[in-house]
């Protein structure tokens, strides 16, 4: 079956595909050209974690605050959202800080996950596929970025963590794990079968396989085959950051920047360059807060910083830093439903059965 893309054949194999590939490579060098793990330097950090990573996070403010539409709609919850995130975060961040950061790293892994789905779902629904292949499609993520996790989570102590040291419940058996990674198997095979019948009737979409094995791909060299916090960090972020802010360039961001700075959108490379400049910079600064004010892990590039020492004002400052972060993880639960609550979504990615409102 031909692939069905969700903007174009370059577009989605450079920025939706691309970058997935590209940490499987760079994740593969760095664990076979190097003798053993080693900690994640400045530069790696910066490139990775603010630009890739944080900066995503801002992305969801072109299909949210600057979106009049989208202010309409989802007016209640843009404001509740992150009233709620902020208070949670500070009770928990009081109560302990390796809470928090618990708490925040398992709703992280729910996020990213579903984050695959979402994608392998959109182009199995743009291919035409019936709504019955979503059970398979969802399990096959599920069980190829899942088990990784139960497998981490039986293998503890380990060199890589998701936040911060700690952050995961220790205790799971080591057979836990190894059973975990046997169903994974039994999973994909069961979904590769499927899919190869599908493919036999020509009733399935390639990209969306290429998704699933994505996922499991570099889920599992990142936390399963090496324990290295450099190769998770890049098979981590880059498969899911990239990918996060090339859908929204394409669903309201571009928009934005034509209807705001109309020279920097005449064209797409001045229209990318305005879209991802504004995100960017909100992400060095939001990294520098937590720097300066809460970690102090990078002195040479954000500088010594103040140290707080009244527990609740340090509660207040690193619930209100993780705001942007937790607001991501929540709003996109709504913003890429297909339907009534975001109509333009379906029309620029050229969706069926949903043609553009008038």
């Amino acid at each position: 079956m031909t692939p069905a893309y969700l903007v174009s054949r370059r577009y989605d194999l450079t920025w939706f595909l691309g970058p997935g590939l590209v940490a499987l490579a760079w994740g593969l060098v760095l664990g076979l050209a190097t003798a053993g793990p080693a900690p994640v330097r400045t530069g790696l950090w910066f490139v990775v974690v603010v630009l890739v990573d944080v900066a995503h996070v801002y992305a969801t403010a072109y299909r949210t605050y600057l979106d009049p539409g989208a202010r309409t709609r989802f007016g209640r919850r843009l404001v509740l959202v992150p009233a709620a995130c902020l208070g949670a975060g500070f009770v928990l961040y009081l109560a302990s800080p390796l809470w928090f950061w618990r708490v925040l790293a398992y709703v992280a892994i729910f996020h990213f996950i579903q984050q695959h789905v979402g994608f392998a779902l959109l182009y199995a629904r743009k291919g035409g596929e019936p709504a019955a292949n979503r059970r398979a499609i969802r399990a096959a993520i599920w069980a190829g970025t899942l088990a990784p996790v139960v497998y981490w989570h039986a293998t503890l102590p380990r060199t890589i963590a998701w936040f911060v040291d700690g952050d995961f419940f220790v205790g799971l058996p080591r057979w836990a794990g190894t059973l975990a990674l046997g169903a994974q198997v039994v999973v994909l095979a069961a979904y590769a079968a499927h899919r190869a019948g599908r493919y036999l009737r020509r009733a399935a979409n390639p990209m969306t396989d290429a998704v699933v094995l994505l996922a499991a791909a570099n889920w599992n060299l990142g936390i399963v085959w090496f324990d290295d916090d450099r190769i998770f960090t890049v098979t981590n972020v880059l498969l899911h950051g990239i990918p996060y802010m090339a859908l929204v360039f394409v669903t309201g961001g571009r928009r934005w920047i034509g209807r705001f700075a109309p020279a920097a959108g005449r064209t797409m490379l001045g229209a990318a360059f305005a879209f991802y400049g504004a995100i960017a910079t909100a992400a060095i600064l939001e990294e520098g807060l937590w720097d300066v004010l809460v970690h102090h892990d990078r002195p040479g590039l954000f500088g010594p910083g103040w140290l707080v020492t009244d527990p609740a004002l340090l509660a207040l400052l690193a619930a209100a830093l993780s705001v942007p972060q937790t607001t991501h993880y929540l709003l996109d639960r709504w913003i890429w439903r297909v339907g009534d609550e975001n109509p333009d979504l379906a029309a620029d990615l050229g969706l069926r059965g949903h043609p553009h409102p008038r």
